[in-house]
């Protein structure tokens, strides 16, 4: 059974903690465990390669045109490519793409097939909490499809109640829908930021919603109500949060083949043929293209590649372990991999910010930018040391405060720790 407290951390132990992600924590565990770090690499690469073969496919199926599928499906993974991390939200992007599928093969030839759907969203919502979008997806289609609407109306209940076969029932159902109504979290983590479009990581996805818009206003074919609803939606949940800009992706890029299709056939006037080589050479594509991310992968390994020295305290950790248990103030950015590699001092927080009060974080922040009342803060929570970027204001104030005294420094952090017994007398939040 995952664990439905936080562990790690001392300003809240006993809160409860919703692992919505527990089945593929577990996973990555048991691949960096048994095999090695160098396997989540490709762990990676093959669920990102098998996301876009799903998206190919069903572009390919809309369009009847491998060019066209072909480019719109290069250009939701050039879009989505800002996400491409190792974390559960990876398996929301297949499982949408699968999703996506069931529900064109559902409305091109009916059958029970469409039920299938019921299986994978007991294992979606037990690998990440953005099966919400997927129930989301069903509705829209019963919505806009009135001669399927039976079909796609029961597969959302049969959905939905298998979405509850999870530790956390309808606690886990509700979850993502609590996260996301959080304004702490979508006004301080950056993830849940509106796209910054000066930044080139965001360039793919400024030119997809583009092109959807002017294929979509040039194309001779009408988009559906399905279609329309689809691209509207999500647009809307990649422009209120960057993290869901590969969603978009992955959503748009059939249609965006489908309408490429129909003008490159009112520009050509003649109508695009099928090949029934396309789907292979598809494969055959996605199949050499896997082959060479997996022998692109660093020799070296690969836990230490995305942990670069000169980003995380390395150094830091080393000094902690020889010190006696700490309360630690530390970078949120740096909690998990203090959990990780430090796991014997007990952080103030990490990146599960919903695995703490909506005060600890506030209080968190307010310490972090010197807002009136940090150092009383400090004493509140009893922090014996703190652990934090050199350079930062924060740093730079514990430098001259006559409370703290620099323990360790080096080249990305620097570890305070207090002079005196203030805990005594002192209360905890």
């Amino acid at each position: 059974r995952p664990p439905t407290r936080n562990l790690f951390s001392f300003t809240a132990p006993d809160y409860p903690w919703i692992t919505h992600e527990w089945l593929s924590e577990v996973l990555f565990a048991w691949v960096y465990g048994r095999i090695g770090p160098d396997a989540l690499v490709a762990l990676k690469v093959l669920v990102i390669a098998t996301t876009f073969l799903v998206v190919y496919g069903s572009a390919w199926r809309e369009s009847g045109s491998a060019w066209a599928a072909a480019a719109a499906t290069a250009l939701a993974a050039f879009a989505a490519r800002l996400t491409y991390d190792i974390r559960p939200q990876l398996f929301t992007y297949l499982f949408l793409g699968l999703c996506f599928a069931a529900i064109a093969r559902h409305r091109q030839r009916g059958g029970r097939g469409i039920l299938l759907l019921v299986p994978l969203f007991c294992v979606w919502a037990n690998m990440h909490s953005g099966f919400i979008v997927g129930l989301i997806l069903l509705a829209l289609a019963a919505a806009t499809m009135p001669r399927h609407a039976r079909a796609f109306l029961g597969t959302l209940a049969l959905a939905t109640a298998a979405a509850l076969v999870t530790p956390f029932h309808w606690r886990g159902l509700w979850f993502p829908v609590e996260v996301s109504r959080t304004r702490l979290f979508t006004d301080t983590l950056t993830e849940w930021f509106s796209p910054d479009f000066h930044s080139p990581w965001l360039l793919g996805f400024e030119v997809l919603l583009l092109v959807c818009i002017g294929v979509l206003a040039s194309s001779p074919a009408r988009p559906t109500l399905f279609e329309l609803g689809t691209l509207l939606g999500m647009a809307h949940l990649a422009l209120q949060h960057q993290r869901h800009v590969p969603l978009f992706a992955v959503a748009a890029a059939p249609i965006v083949a489908r309408h490429l299709a129909c003008l490159a056939e009112r520009v050509a006037e003649r109508p695009v043929i099928p090949s029934r080589w396309a789907p292979r050479a598809a494969g055959v594509a996605a199949t050499s293209a896997l082959v060479f991310l997996c022998l692109a992968v660093p020799r070296a390994n690969a836990f230490d590649q995305m942990t670069r020295r000169d980003v995380f305290p390395t150094a830091a950790v080393e000094f902690l372990r020889r010190q006696p248990p700490l309360r630690l103030y530390n970078s949120y950015i740096w909690g998990g991999y203090l959990i990780r590699f430090c796991p014997e001092q007990p952080v103030f927080i990490d990146g599960r910010a919903d695995a703490y009060p909506h005060q600890v974080l506030r209080d968190y922040l307010a310490i972090e930018r010197l807002q009136p009342g940090w150092r009383e803060l400090l004493v509140n929570y009893r922090v014996d040391a703190v652990v934090y970027q050199r350079g930062t204001p924060l740093a730079e104030a514990l430098q001259v405060d006559p409370e703290w005294r620099v323990a360790h420094t080096d080249a990305v952090a620097v570890v305070f720790l207090r002079r005196t017994n203030y805990w005594e007398g002192a209360g905890t939040p």
